[in-house]
């Protein structure tokens, strides 16, 4: 095989969505994989669409993604190219102007075939066709026309693209072989449907990757998902980049639609989430509680490292995305917790004084460990005569706000002696109103 040479082009008219961001990883696996070149090629030519945003925001998407480029490229940079070789199609003969713009010509019988590399062969009658332009009369290339040239110049071996391109390839075709050059493989992936087996649309989650990003997922959970729309390996369901790049080739790649289905992406996220270095998901937990208010950059900072690593540790146990964990995160922080409605109920007369008590012994302990409060909790229950259960869960609602977190004393501890003694106080309170 020669030397793999792939390219992404997107068209900057909108945002990556996820059908574009799966192309790009597979051209990105393809060429890692063979040790060859994955160029970017911003598709440009549609100057009343395409914006400086997009492109900003596909390169953005695209480096989440950990989809570095060897070359980057811009159609609009190669008119010139573009109108030389419309010129050459002129000469031959095998185009002809018409209202100022370059038109080719279409064979009139007989079928062309794709041998494509997913789909086996595709043959196609050419008398479904008809003349279409190649240079608008604005001197600007068409997309099928500029694809080819600069496919060519650039050496492109293998062009892997979704399958709704597929009817553009018997012109491309064409006008490879009236330029007397030969085509690159072609290989078509084939569409990502919606769980009800419908095109994917935004109700299905087909928005931005950025959106992915901004709602906590980690971009190794994103890859390994898309990695995984329409590709397998035996029934391995978690990869990693490297072992991505290791097994990736094209005769991976199933020929029927892949489904979307967002349960498996929060479940991938949730496995990475467990593997993620404890230091690094605290940095992301940090970044996570400022984007979403939860606490103030300053806050954050005021956290020692220690506490906020171990609460990154314990949150990942039972929350899928980093919003999730940003949100169970709260009560690190100073402040009231609204209590849940069910968290309510517990606060009966007979746990005011349990509690009040446990505030006090918490209140003495210079060391503020898990092991430590542990001590403390079960010492005052132990006087009191009463188990464990008779007041767990209504203290677990008034350090955390929540009836569901990680290990009742180690919440605790995370939640600091002042926080977890004012909010036990303020609970104690509640329920000797309740006897009123």
């Amino acid at each position: 095989m020669a030397k793999v040479r792939v390219r992404f082009a997107p068209s900057p008219t909108g945002y990556l969505h996820v059908g574009g961001a799966r192309t790009a990883l597979f051209n990105w696996l393809f060429a890692r994989h063979h040790g060859g070149t994955f160029i970017l090629r911003i598709e440009d030519t549609d100057r009343t669409r395409s914006t400086e945003e997009a492109i900003e925001q596909i390169k953005e998407s695209l480096l989440w993604l950990g989809l570095d480029w060897d070359e980057y490229y811009r159609q609009t940079e190669r008119f010139e190219r573009h109108r030389e070789m419309a010129q050459a199609l002129l000469e031959r003969g095998a185009a002809y102007e018409s209202e100022g713009a370059v038109w080719f010509r279409v064979p009139k019988s007989g079928t062309t075939a794709v041998e494509d590399l997913i789909l086996g062969r595709v043959e196609f009658a050419n008398s479904e066709f008809k003349d279409f332009v190649i240079l608008r009369s604005d001197r600007t290339p068409t997309y099928n026309f500029a694809c080819v040239v600069d496919d060519h110049d650039m050496g492109i071996t293998h062009v892997i693209r979704g399958d709704e391109h597929l009817n553009n390839t018997p012109k491309q075709i064409w006008i490879y072989g009236a330029l007397g050059w030969e085509p690159p493989a072609f290989a078509h992936i084939p569409l990502i449907l919606g769980p009800d087996r419908t095109k994917l649309s935004k109700r299905h989650g087909a928005v931005s990757v950025l959106e992915y990003k901004r709602r906590g997922f980690l971009p190794e959970a994103m890859v390994n998902f898309l990695a995984r729309l329409g590709w397998s390996h035996g029934d391995q369901e978690v990869f990693t980049r490297e072992e991505l790049i290791r097994y990736f080739d094209l005769d991976g790649i199933g020929s029927s639609a892949a489904v979307f289905d967002e349960a498996k992406l929060l479940w991938l996220n949730h496995e990475w989430l467990k593997r993620t270095d404890p230091e690094r998901l605290a940095d992301l937990l940090a970044e996570y509680i400022v984007q979403e208010g939860v606490a103030s950059e300053g806050e954050v900072k005021a956290l020692e490292r220690e506490r906020l690593v171990r609460a990154a540790e314990l949150l990942r146990e039972r929350n899928k995305t980093l919003v999730d964990m940003a949100h169970a995160a709260r009560f690190l922080f100073p402040g009231e917790l609204p209590l849940p409605p069910e968290g309510k109920e517990l606060l009966k007369p007979d746990v005011a004084e349990p509690l009040e008590r446990i505030a006090d012994a918490l209140e003495a302990l210079d060391d503020f460990s898990p092991e430590a409060v542990e001590r403390a909790v079960r010492g005052v229950l132990q006087e009191m005569g009463l188990p464990l259960k008779a007041v767990a869960q209504a203290i677990r609602v008034l350090v955390t706000g929540r009836t569901v977190s990680p290990g009742l004393f180690d919440v605790i501890s995370l939640a600091g002696k002042e926080n977890a003694v004012r909010r036990l106080r303020s609970g104690s309170a509640l329920a000797r109103a309740a006897i009123k």
